[in-house]
């Protein structure tokens, strides 16, 4: 009683805020408190494990023994105790005041969540071709890229790391040769059509490939080679959670090329092998000799030599040593913050990327800055806003690109006796000449030397500004009910510039006037170029799940896509530097010129899901979309592409009620699908004729006017590729769910691509591409893992990923079959050459009916 009057009288008996405090005291004592721990099933702790009050914001989260507490308004209330890996516990506090809770390891990878086109679904009920990787499978490679991260980890996710570049992006992939026009699969990032190598591998939750064309039907115009979907991270429930992590490594250059040292053995191997095809040797009698005398005695033995005015090099000269590093550091730096609480919740993070190349001097060097910000605000029970910031930087800096004979692939055709640099000798071609010569000591020389166009040579550089902006929109009005929009805008810059200067290189042969010349850079100029795109997503669907009994499940899902983007470059080059110090255009004498354009490129779609299940034994999917893209003209430009996809869960029927002690799962599935493509490159108009532009002489004169030529013929019936696909697969699950296999075979047929024609010469010009070319691709693919646990902190899978593939057209118009293009039978990658018959043995002159000998050993010995 005297605690409520000291109460009474603090708050000063103000009106209501007086009464709020009168019974605060009282409401308080309504709680109660509620404390424990929280192990596994073997006793150990679980750190971070979160404990919310049902159908309530009220929570938090263990500490570092395990222990938590909070207080619940009534003994009715149930607590909720979750932790990643094991199963989800609920608990009624009753009158309980201190609760000490064993959660189980959850293995039920069955009941995994798989985000599929504009949704999720669960993997058990999945009818379509999706694979799945998860965060844990990246954040353990010491990678640059998520492309090489994903390298092996999908079956016939097919990944092309052109080189060490990681400026270079990667190629991908899925299910084997798209189009002779190309293609690649669609790669969305939270649903935004983003380049995946610009996303800080570190930020990724999950993975998802879409395969066939029932997984993909929803995406349309873009989806016909597949659909590649990227979930980044996203903050969760409990306190802070701050992660700060740097790696330090080194890449090694692999060669794989056995190098010969020893300049004598390689000029005798040269010389048998050259004997043999060419019936005279490459190296003459001075060259042995003079190689021979320095392998025998490298310290006294001369490595240069002069015959007939040019200089020879007798010695080994170790380019690939003093051309390539041994190793290439690499720097990683990685911090995220998250959190989240009943009502909201964010993820921030931030990236760098460091890594240098494989060259000793003026080495290449890539840069990359990555951020993410993500928040999520529940407003109120039915409608939720977020919003995404996505930021990417990269900065490259290698050597300009003069020839593909001069360049760090030249490690394999520079032989160990090429000469690479002017030597410094007492005379060179008579005694007292050597002030003659002295000028060039040090020089290098041409060929396939990389060195003068590394030390003295341009640089190719280039800045990327990526800016992805993301708002959107989540509506529960109704239970069952969710209705999503989305708008993203893309803001992308790229500054990019390429010197070619002017390298001197000193001539082998001493008897020229003039032994300076410039080799592959003969001219010199500077290239600036500005890249600015603009690119606009909006996205609104809206999902109903009926509530039809414990037996069936239908899920409807309709939505509209549209995305519009604009690109532009200018580009301006100017020739004749005044010193390769100033690479700027105005520190120039010569021609100059400027370049621009402009593109536009559209999209726009309304698409469908229809879900339907019996008992989780019997499951339909139909998918479609009603697709345009501007590519196209007008009366051709639209599409419907629809899909089909059925599954039985043979696992769940009666007569397999004896298999439940070792069988999980087992589950076959078939689909059909048709999906158009409309991916022409960079051919944004290829339904416009094009008219020519240019110069031309005056008649009778020297002068210039300018020019307009007419322009190539178009057909009227340009329109999309389809691609049919078909899939049937089983997947199984077995042994508590430790053992998951799934098997897929496919076909996929491409038709109506695009293709360059023939018609009769009377019609006096070329003829325009038509629709006119199909193609069949069949493969099958394997996936089998294996995981488990090894008490509570430690747990291991292993995977392995087959596939195969092949690609054959099936209709292409090449009436001669000429091989030097496509025609009807032939194999994507096949190879055209010579077979050994056998080798013919000595026979008489007349007649000549000898036959080849097939077994060449016997002869050799006859």
């Amino acid at each position: 009683m005297k605690r409520l009057t000291d109460t009474f009288k603090s708050c000063g008996y103000a009106g209501l805020w007086g009464l709020f405090c009168i019974l605060s005291p009282v409401l308080l004592r309504a709680q109660i408190a509620v404390s424990g721990t929280v192990t596994d099933d073997k006793g150990e702790s679980l750190i971070g494990a979160t404990i919310i009050v049902k159908d309530s914001e009220t929570g938090t989260v263990t500490d570092a023994e395990g222990r938590f507490s909070l207080e619940v308004p009534n003994a009715q209330s149930a607590l909720q105790f979750s932790y990643t890996g094991f199963a989800t516990k609920e608990v009624v506090v009753g009158s309980q005041t201190v609760l000490n809770v064993i959660l189980t390891a959850d293995n039920n990878i069955l009941e995994e969540v798989v985000v599929v086109g504009y949704g999720t679904q669960k993997k058990a009920n999945l009818t379509g071709a999706v694979s799945v990787v998860t965060s844990e499978a990246l954040e353990k490679r010491p990678i640059t890229s998520a492309g090489s991260g994903l390298q092996g980890l999908i079956p016939n996710l097919n990944i092309t790391i052109r080189n060490g570049d990681p400026a270079q992006a990667a190629d991908f992939n899925i299910r084997g040769f798209e189009s002779i026009n190309g293609g690649s699969p669609l790669i969305l990032v939270d649903g935004v059509p983003m380049n995946l190598e610009r996303i800080n591998p570190n930020d990724i939750a999950s993975v998802n490939v879409l395969k066939d064309a029932s997984a993909a039907a929803v995406y349309g115009a873009r989806a016909a080679f597949g659909v590649i979907l990227i979930e980044t991270k996203k903050g969760k429930l409990g306190k802070v959670n701050i992660q700060l992590s740097t790696e330090l490594s080194t890449a090694k250059p692999i060669l794989n090329l056995d190098l010969v040292t020893d300049p004598y053995e390689f000029v005798l191997a040269r010389n048998l092998a050259s004997n043999r095809t060419n019936g005279r040797p490459d190296f003459d009698d001075n060259y042995v000799a003079g190689t021979k005398a320095y392998s025998e005695n490298p310290e006294t033995a001369p490595e240069w030599g002069v015959v007939n005015g040019a200089l020879r090099f007798y010695g080994y000269n170790a380019y690939q040593d003093q051309l390539v590093t041994d190793f290439a550091p690499q720097q990683r730096h990685d911090l995220s913050v998250s959190g989240a609480t009943e009502k909201a919740s964010y993820y921030v993070s931030l990236g760098t990327l460091n890594k240098d190349g494989y060259l000793q001097f003026n080495n290449e060097n890539f840069k990359r800055y990555n951020g993410l910000f993500k928040t999520e605000f529940k407003i109120n029970d039915w409608l939720s806003l977020d919003e995404k910031v996505v930021f990417n930087q990269q900065l490259s800096d290698k050597p300009h690109f003069y020839n593909w004979d001069a360049n760090i692939n030249s490690i394999a055709r520079v032989n160990p006796i090429q000469p690479i640099q002017f030597p410094d000798l007492e005379f060179y071609q008579t005694p007292g000449d050597r002030e003659r010569y002295e000028q060039y000591i040090g020089m290098y020389f041409g060929g396939t030397n990389f060195f003068p166009y590394l030390l003295d040579g341009g640089r190719e550089t280039f800045t990327v500004n990526d800016l992805w902006l993301t708002q959107g929109i989540t509506l529960t009005p109704l239970k069952g009910l969710r209705i999503r929009g989305d708008f993203s805008y893309n803001n992308f810059n790229r500054s990019y510039q390429d010197v070619q200067s002017k390298v001197e290189i000193v001539s082998t042969n001493l008897q020229e006037a003039n032994p300076i010349s410039n080799g592959f850079s003969g001219d010199d100029w500077v290239i600036n170029q500005s890249d600015y795109n603009q690119y606009y997503v909006i996205n609104t669907y809206a999902e109903y799940k009926f509530n039809l009994g414990a037996s069936h499940g239908l899920t409807a899902m309709t939505g509209f896509n549209q995305e519009w983007g604009v690109n532009s470059f200018h580009r301006a080059q100017a020739r004749s530097l005044i010193t390769p110090s100033v690479p700027n255009l105005n520190a120039t004498t010569g021609t100059q010129q400027t370049f621009g354009g402009k593109s536009h490129v559209a999209l726009r779609g309304v698409f469908y899901r229809l879900n339907y299940n019996f008992q989780d034994k019997y499951l339909f999917e139909a998918n479609g979309r009603y697709d345009g893209t501007s590519r196209f003209p007008e009366d051709g430009r639209y599409g419907f592409f629809p899909s089909f996809s059925a599954g039985w869960r043979i696992s769940e029927e009666n007569f397999m009620a004896g298999t439940k002690s070792f069988l999980d799962n087992l589950k076959i599935r078939a689909s059909y699908g048709e999906l158009g493509n409309q991916l022409l490159g960079n051919n944004f108009y290829p339904y416009i004729p094009t008219l020519g532009i240019g110069a031309s002489p005056y008649i009778l004169s020297n002068g210039l006017i300018p020019v307009v030529r007419p322009a190539g013929l178009v057909s009227p019936t340009l329109t999309w590729e389809t691609v049919v696909s078909r899939n049937v697969g089983v997947d199984i699950t077995m042994l508590n769910q430790k053992l998951d296999i799934s098997f897929d075979a496919y076909t996929r047929d491409t038709k109506d691509m695009l293709t360059d024609v023939e018609f009769p010469a009377i019609l006096g010009t070329a003829a325009p591409d038509a629709n006119a070319a199909d193609l069949r691709t069949e493969g099958w693919e394997l996936a089998v893992t294996w995981r488990d646990k090894i008490k509570q902190d430690w747990g291991y899978r292993f995977t392995l990923a087959l596939s195969d593939w092949r690609a054959t057209i099936t209709k292409y118009d090449n009436p001669t079959g000429a091989l030097s293009e496509w025609r009807e039978g032939q194999d994507v990658g096949e190879i055209w050459g010579y077979v050994t018959q056998g080798i013919f043995p000595k026979c008489r002159r007349s007649g000549w009916s000898c036959q080849p000998v097939k077994n060449w050993r016997k002869l050799a010995t006859r």
